[in-house]
């Protein structure tokens, strides 16, 4: 009796990726630190800072939006050992955000975001002839919609320099998936389909040495969330083959979506320049197996299908530099990411075509009165990276090599009022 393979369902409901992110950790929701190369934890203080840190939400001054949008144009192709090539056939994405803030008081700001920071699409072409992976992936959509309400709070009369801050994530997921399943030259197809409603957190801090005001440092934590997906799986085949895969019906599975830590230091030797380092460690060995229950071929109850993943934490390196010509209103960015796969040799498969990531960035910003206009561009250097080998019968199940290279081109457009801007 053949199984359906199941490990492309946790892949939908976890590990969707447009094949550039770590994993499937998407970081671009600001112009402004896209063009630095996301460096932005020890001196975001625009209302992005929900996201990048919260801790620099109580810095900025007045009423304060950003409305962002970033196009993500991801290239894979799986050189197949011993076998064909294929190129992925994925569409630019697009990923919004939604960030604003206001002071209340001399130590109290308020915000919220909207950004999705987990997951996107990929998606493999038709081609049976020359390629069966679509039996582990056709299509994949997963969508995390985390909305931010925040607080931050200035400390400064206490302890100079000091903010801190804390925010509630609300997390609506879903995702699509599509999947064939091959009977010799005969073809049947899975239609599954789920959402999930999660709630996490973050809390993070900022501080600007008194005695060494051209430093500063930051560090924040995102918990995890906890998604508990349902929804409904459909399944077809050829008459012969129709009861070799799950009867149609509901389906489940739980995935915790990852905790980090973040620390940043920043340095300003000019009033018009300012560089900055960061570090990301992810807890991506949350993903050790993964549960899914579908009905059962008997017709009644339920199976459940465990699919071992053995992610591995990682640490991303962020660098960039932000030059600033006050004169023209305009300011300067350029940046670097290291950003390595959590995905094992053994897990690397058309689901998740992941690569270490060496990212280049630049950036501009243009003030316009009240409104600034920032453009953000990232490169996924093109890379290559091999499954592991072995028997026929170790994973995984296509064995070869991927090439993977993206492109994101980030807009944001701010405004800023009661800042003391003319």
């Amino acid at each position: 009796m053949k199984t359906i393979s199941i490990t492309t369902l946790g892949l939908a409901l976890g590990f969707g990726t447009t094949a550039y992110a770590n994993g499937f950790l998407l970081n671009e929701f600001d112009a402004r630190e896209v063009g630095r190369g996301n460096a932005a934890a020890a001196s975001d203080d625009e209302p992005s800072s929900i996201y990048y840190n919260v801790g620099g939400l109580a810095v900025g001054d007045g009423t304060r939006f950003e409305v962002s949008g970033s196009l993500v144009a991801p290239f894979a192709t799986f050189h197949q050992t011993n076998g064909p090539s294929t190129d992925s056939n994925t569409s630019p994405q697009v990923l919004p955000a939604f960030f604003a803030s206001h002071r209340i008081t001399d130590a109290v700001s308020a915000g919220v975001g909207f950004y999705t920071p987990f997951g996107s699409a990929l998606s493999w072409p038709d081609s049976p002839t020359t390629s069966t992976i679509t039996d582990v992936v056709h299509t994949i959509s997963l969508r995390t919609y985390f909305i931010t309400p925040a607080v931050g709070v200035n400390l400064g009369a206490w302890i100079p320099g000091l903010t801190i801050g804390g925010g509630v994530d609300l997390v609506p997921a879903t995702f699509e998936i599509t999947q064939d399943e091959y009977f010799g030259t005969d073809r049947g197809t899975a239609d599954l389909g789920a959402t999930a409603f999660g709630i996490g957190g973050r809390v993070g801090a900022m501080y600007r040495f008194e005695a060494l005001p051209e430093l500063s440092i930051g560090a924040m934590w995102r918990s995890s969330v906890k998604l508990d997906f349902t929804g409904t799986g459909n399944f077809d085949a050829p008459a012969p083959y129709r009861g070799q895969l799950p009867p149609d019906g509901p389906i489940s599975s739980t995935v915790k979506l990852p905790q980090s830590v973040t620390f940043g230091a920043a340095y300003r030797p000019t009033d018009e320049l300012e560089v900055e380092a960061d570090v990301v460690w992810t807890d991506w060995s949350v993903f050790k197996s993964l549960d899914i229950a579908v009905p059962a071929n008997t017709g009644t109850g339920t199976q459940t299908i465990s699919t071992p993943e053995q992610y591995t934490n990682t640490f991303t390196v962020r660098a960039g530099a932000e030059y600033w010509l006050p004169d023209l209103g305009l300011g300067l960015r350029a940046g670097y990411m290291y950003d390595p796969t959590p995905v094992p040799a053994a897990y690397l498969t058309p689901q998740l075509p992941d690569i270490n990531r060496n990212d280049v960035t630049i950036g501009a910003t243009k003030e316009l009165g009240h409104i600034d206009l920032s453009v953000g561009l990232l490169w996924v250097i093109p890379g290559t990276r091999a499954t592991a080998t072995g028997a026929a019968t170790d994973p995984p199940e296509y064995k070869g090599t991927y090439d993977v290279s993206a492109f994101v081109a980030s807009l944001t457009v701010g405004g800023k009022f009661g800042t003391g801007r003319d």
